[in-house]
């Protein structure tokens, strides 16, 4: 059985979000469980009804960024035992000042050592280690480049995105996105 969970406009820690599903071949009442990373046990989050063509929605509030999997099952005890192990996952962002940079730069070493160039896709970070992957989501897009230098050191940022980063998600301006480092 296939299931799907999605958040069309991003998921953020703390704000109330939509969350679509769906599960083939069923209509009626779903449970919806969901455990941050994978060290923690599953914790029911609601229950939502699923319309004849197997399409739920279900309004969360993720309390934490970071990955998500969910467990749906339908209610009813038959239902349930042909649909055991149906899991879903999901990426929550928190919510995080950006800036960019790169002209000026171009030529020099990052301070994790690599080249930064205009193709160059990266993000500076102030802790992280060198090499740490972080997606980022921006007004539908996402985008996962690694730490590659540090900083940011203005405008009370948290990350400094290469231009060629910012650009694949459709900015080059300072921005609010949603960020989720992956370690």
């Amino acid at each position: 059985m296939q299931q799907v969970l999605t958040a069309p406009n991003g998921v953020f820690a703390g704000r109330a979000s939509v969350v679509n599903g769906h599960i083939d071949n069923f209509s009626g009442l779903v449970s919806i469980s969901a455990r941050r990373g994978s060290t923690s046990d599953y914790l029911p989050i609601g229950s939502a009804r699923a319309d004849a063509d197997g399409d739920f929605t279900l309004n969360w509030k993720a309390p934490k960024s970071g990955l998500y999997s969910f467990r749906i099952a339908p209610v009813s005890t038959e239902a349930r035992a042909a649909n055991a192990g149906a899991q879903a996952s999901l990426a929550v962002y928190k919510r995080q000042k950006a800036t960019w940079y790169g002209p000026g730069f171009y030529g020099s070493r990052t301070a994790c050592g690599q080249k930064l160039t205009r193709r160059t896709l990266g993000v500076a970070h102030k802790t992280l280690p060198c090499g740490t992957q972080v997606e980022f989501f921006l007004r539908g897009k996402r985008i996962t480049v690694p730490v590659i230098d540090r900083g940011p050191f203005a405008n009370a940022a948290h990350w400094d995105l290469t231009l060629a980063a910012m650009r694949q998600l459709g900015s080059s301006s300072t921005e609010v996105l949603g960020a989720l480092p992956l370690r």
